[in-house]
């Protein structure tokens, strides 16, 4: 079991006064909360681990009884996507081997690891990084905004 559950859970319920430094993405099903997830887009408020142009995922929660039909899935890919909407040549987050389900969701979509960091919770933890390449509307508006070649 986690053993830094309890500390882990006391920041999850203050999630919402993280409201101002992140884009609350929720998930519902039948009017019910069932998973949640942050996202930074590049050059917001940040760890110093994270480079500045990142966007950045943080705190994937997916409540237990949702576990294993996509939710968490979904709540990243939409991360993915604001990423790329906003520019970001990279999405980054931290996690731990302790994140057993999470881990292996964030390696499929193909997070790779970038490097190990403190402990936190009493467990070793990583940063993990996703190279992104641009969304289509945004390559249009960058080409747009260069003007004529």
């Amino acid at each position: 079991m986690f053993e830094g559950w309890q500390a882990l859970a006391g920041r999850l319920a203050g999630i919402a006064s993280l409201a101002s430094e992140l884009e609350l993405i929720v998930a519902l099903e039948a009017g019910e909360l069932v998973g949640l997830v942050g996202y930074a887009p590049p050059g917001a408020k940040r760890e110093p681990l994270f480079p500045p142009e990142w966007g950045l995922v943080r705190l994937l929660s997916v409540r237990p009884a949702a576990r294993g039909r996509g939710v968490g899935r979904g709540l990243t890919l939409e991360c993915i996507a604001r990423a790329r909407r906003d520019g970001a040549s990279v999405l980054g987050l931290h996690t731990s081997p302790a994140m057993k389900v999470a881990l292996p969701l964030y390696q499929r979509l193909g997070f790779v690891l970038e490097r190990s960091i403190p402990d936190r919770f009493g467990v070793p933890y990583a940063i993990y990084s996703l190279a992104l390449s641009p969304s289509p509307s945004a390559r249009k508006a960058s080409r747009t905004s260069a003007g004529p070649r």
